[in-house]
């Protein structure tokens, strides 16, 4: 998104924002008839007995320059006598109201116009919370603040998607502003103090200054119990995700065992995975049997990024790992070289005989590791040759179906490929005879009948 777009997008929001503050309504009896009157961005009215008898509409915001606006009307009582009513409002900072019913006042009123950033809007973690509470899962992957974050310029992103695409770190000098605020907010909470991070919290992403941001606090001195209150405060009052993740983000940076289950509630809407298993991790106790729990429910990117903090620890994980950690609803290649790491794929495939389920699971990882999308991650794979050596000689047992073949053929382009880019695989993850077993392996395999009961001779002729 451009500047121009950028600017026209934030404009939006803060005029959304003022008509929600200026949004009143006040109600009032006067000798049994019900007088209403309506403050909004570009129009006020007044109602008596729910008829309209004067109103003032606003052609721009910039009309308000005039800040007062002026209804008068009149009303027949049951005796057939005439009231007049006067309303007089308006104001900048604060909205003055005064209303006379027959030159007498019956109502005066000043309401402040604080422009609180999280106020008259749904926050975020209530909203997650009710879903978890009612349905154990997130139901609806919609944020309340989709609406700030996306518009014709800047269409909708699969949740935790967009905190991918960011490769940029934030402007010099952000991340320590941003601290000193936070500080300031924790000696002192008021509305101010707040208002002040919460707006400075706004104006980046979160994962562009993540790591700064954990290095940086724990130089800090400072009272963990105080720090925990106001980062709940931010949680609690968050309307905007990433205030959420600011929060979440300084709660790892304590001890948040007491918060524990709540984190790892939010952990399951992809948006926050991230950041809550930071927390769990970083902040709690045994916080693996968690994440792994979480990792299990996840699908999307919240799944990509759970990988990263899920330990292999027991033999259970190690194999869900090559079985079903690969499986996601976005992009496979994102998880193929971890999932071969934790797994310990090449351990698995040393076996003399493994399980059909391994055999499977092993051929889909390999399968996207020599994808081209967006690199070829089996050249960062440091044991890309006895697996791929290990896997050929287990097909022979296994090969039978045509995924089966798809896989031995994409090795065999690889195998394939010229010599200059050979060479600089024998030097890092590759060895001749490997790379000669894997070759000798798939002539091996060519040669059985099946693979001509499924008229896939292809194999045998790239051989």
């Amino acid at each position: 998104m451009g500047f121009k777009e950028e600017m026209k997008r934030e404009m939006r929001n803060v005029k959304n924002d003022v008509a929600k503050e200026v949004d009143k309504y006040w109600l009032i009896d006067f000798e049994g008839h019900k007088i209403e009157i309506y403050n909004q961005m570009l129009e006020e009215i007044l109602k008596v007995d729910g008829h309209i008898i004067a109103s003032h509409t606003r052609k721009s915001i910039w009309s308000h320059l005039i800040p007062y606006s002026i209804l008068a009307g009149t009303f027949q009582d049951e005796n057939g006598k005439s009231h007049k009513v006067q309303v007089k409002i308006g104001g900048f900072v604060r909205l003055n109201i005064t209303v006379k019913v027959d030159r007498q006042i019956i109502m005066k009123e000043v309401v402040a116009l604080e422009f609180l950033p999280w106020a008259n809007k749904e926050i975020i973690v209530t909203y997650i919370e009710k879903q978890i509470k009612e349905h154990q899962n997130i139901m609806m992957t919609d944020l309340p603040d989709d609406v700030f974050v996306f518009d014709e310029n800047h269409p909708k992103l699969a949740p935790g998607l967009e905190d991918q695409l960011v490769t940029e770190g934030v402007t010099p000098f952000y991340t320590k502003k941003l601290l000193k605020l936070f500080m300031q907010q924790i000696e002192n909470p008021t509305v101010q103090t707040r208002k002040a991070t919460y707006e400075k919290i706004k104006e980046e992403k979160v994962i562009g200054y993540f790591y700064e941001l954990v290095e940086l606090f724990k130089q800090e001195e400072k009272d963990e119990q105080r720090v925990q209150e106001e980062a709940i405060w931010l949680l609690e009052h968050a309307a905007h995700r990433e205030v959420v993740k600011f929060a979440i983000t300084i709660l790892g940076c304590t001890d948040c065992n007491n918060l524990k289950e709540r984190i790892q509630m939010l952990a399951l809407h992809e948006e926050f995975t991230g950041v809550a298993l930071f927390a769990l991790k970083n902040g709690t106790s045994n916080a693996n049997d968690a994440i792994w729990q979480i990792t299990k429910t996840v699908s999307g990117w919240g799944k990509i990024e759970a990988l990263n903090f899920l330990e292999p620890d027991t033999d259970e994980i190690r194999l869900w790992f090559l079985t079903d950690g690969i499986k996601n609803n976005v992009m496979n290649h994102h998880s193929s070289l971890i999932c071969a790491e934790k797994g310990k794929l090449d351990i698995m495939l040393h076996e003399p005989v493994i399980s059909k389920e391994i055999f499977i699971g092993a051929g889909e990882i390999i399968l996207v590791l020599l994808s081209e999308v967006p690199y070829r991650a089996i050249d960062e794979y440091e044991y890309a040759g006895q697996v791929l050596m290990r896997y050929t000689y287990h097909a022979k047992q296994h090969g039978s179906e045509l995924a089966h073949f798809d896989i031995l053929t994409s090795i065999i382009k690889y195998l394939n490929e010229e010599d200059e880019t050979w060479d600089e695989r024998y030097a890092t993850n590759w060895k001749p005879h490997e790379r000669r077993a894997v070759q000798e392996s798939i002539e091996e395999i060519a040669k059985n009948p099946i693979w001509e009961q499924q008229k896939l001779t292809t194999l045998q002729y790239v051989i």
